[in-house]
């Protein structure tokens, strides 16, 4: 057996994440080169639990030509540990992804066995490429394609709505969950891509600072497909930034309705961005939480983060969901350099002020990429080292370590925020009063007192 081309989503070492989601970016690239005649199959470990050894056994069997390899930066490690184990059973090995896209040409150096990078949106260029090296070009070339010696600049694509629909069918769709949604069966749809906003810990290597997206009614028939032929009851929508355009939104959950579409789903929103009426319709279309990025309690690192809000926007955007009768998520930041561990302790009394349904905390991580990154590495602050949140994975994870901020003293604020947050007397009989939301509770309940235990 021989197929052209395998994309393979690598193995997280060592954890079973209580989040696994479809991986969109190889997904998307499997539905583009299929479109295009080439044979294409996808192999994602972590949602079939294989690990390096696994996943290089069955690229000896599917002998594929040409192997692309996505990473973000927490896995890239594993990245390269596979890149490494499988390169004599391949022809052609590429690595693309977040992180070959925010490092560009030093992506030789960290994974020196490859023959390209690729960067940026690849939906339309990464099928030339594989036809180029089919035919036997020995000098490809195209948007997005870096060389040891040379990169070409990505393209952005335009016109989303020409892109088709993630390839499911090569995906193990049963296999996918979220812990807010427990018992039923996930996926995620992005309907848009780019963010205008400059937040200073931001990624956006990929899709850019230009927001593109597509049509409601082009989102809804992707809905309506994982609807009726997937049996998908819950979506998460994994757009940057989904509430950018508060009548479109409207649109879509229109639609949603419109078509009889039983579902649940959760998106990104931003505090600045909401109004009464988005959240009737978001809510009435199945809208089940909307996460913000509130960060911190104080204006100062709002501004330092460069965030463009405040937190009477905090207070309000809360208010006002918690009001249309959807549930809260919270993301919070702790290793500021601009704080102090004592104003980060008000950071935690805030979200529990603030009568959240669910916070993420986690420290402040110099992704390269980011405008953050270049701050610590000119301040001397950039260190890797492994994941300190309880959901967080990677065995090398960009950290943001100070002489006041170090490595201990970020672990012992997060345990403190996780423990003061989640374990009291008052958040757990509230989420236990539903019985969905007591089953969910015993398993993430769970999964915090080992992340606390194992920690210290």
């Amino acid at each position: 057996m021989s197929i052209e081309v395998l994309l393979i989503n690598p193995p997280i070492p060592e954890k079973h994440p209580g989040l696994l989601v479809p991986p969109l970016g190889i997904a998307y690239l499997g539905s583009a080169l299929r479109e295009q005649g080439i044979e294409t199959r996808i192999i994602d470990a972590p949602a079939l639990n294989l690990d390096v050894c696994a996943v290089a056994e069955q690229v000896k069997q599917l002998k594929p030509q040409i192997v692309g390899i996505t990473t973000t930066t927490p896995l890239a490690n594993s990245a390269f540990a596979l890149a490494k184990e499988i390169r004599p059973l391949t022809r052609w090995l590429i690595l693309g992804g977040a992180h070959a896209s925010a490092v560009g040409q030093k992506i030789f150096e960290q994974c020196p066995v490859i023959d390209f990078g690729f960067q940026g949106e690849a939906e339309e260029q990464f099928p030339a490429l594989v036809k180029m090296l089919i035919s036997g070009e020995s000098n490809p070339a195209c948007p997005g394609l870096i060389l040891r010696d040379f990169s070409q600049e990505p393209v952005l694509i335009s016109e989303l709505n020409k892109i088709p629909f993630p390839a499911w069918e090569l995906l193990p769709m049963s296999q996918y969950r979220h812990p807010l949604s427990p018992g039923r069966k996930v996926a995620t749809i992005m309907s848009s891509r780019g963010c205008p906003y400059q937040c200073i810990f931001c990624d956006q290597s990929v899709c850019g600072t230009r927001f593109r997206a597509r049509s409601p009614e082009n989102v809804v028939e992707e809905i309506e497909q994982l609807y009726r032929n997937w049996d998908v009851r819950t979506i998460i929508f994994y757009d940057d930034l989904f509430t950018l355009k508060p009548e479109r939104v409207i649109e879509i959950c229109k639609l949603i309705v419109s078509r009889g579409l039983k579902i649940k789903w959760k998106c990104e929103g931003r505090v600045n961005l909401v109004n009464s009426e988005m959240l009737f319709w978001m809510k009435r279309a199945g809208c089940e939480m909307i996460a913000y990025g509130i960060e911190s309690a104080h204006q100062k690192s709002l501004d330092w983060l460069n965030k463009g809000v405040t937190l009477d926007q905090v207070q309000d955007a809360v208010k006002l969901t918690r009001k249309a009768g959807i549930k809260v998520l919270g993301y919070f930041i702790f290793g500021i350099p601009i704080e102090s561990y004592e104003e980060e302790l008000d950071t935690i009394d805030f979200a529990i002020r603030l009568k959240l349904d669910y916070v993420q905390f986690a420290s402040l991580s110099p992704f390269p990429g980011s405008r953050l990154y270049e701050i610590a590495i000119k301040q001397g602050w950039y260190r890797e080292g492994k994941a300190l949140g309880p959901e967080e994975y990677g065995e090398s994870r960009p950290l943001l370590i100070t002489d006041y901020w170090t490595e201990e003293k970020l672990s012992q604020i997060l345990k403190q925020a996780h423990r003061r947050f989640y374990l009291r007397p008052g958040y757990i009989i509230r989420s236990g009063l539903r019985i969905r939301g007591l089953i969910n509770l015993v398993k993430s309940g769970l999964r915090l007192i080992r992340w606390l235990l194992k920690s210290g």
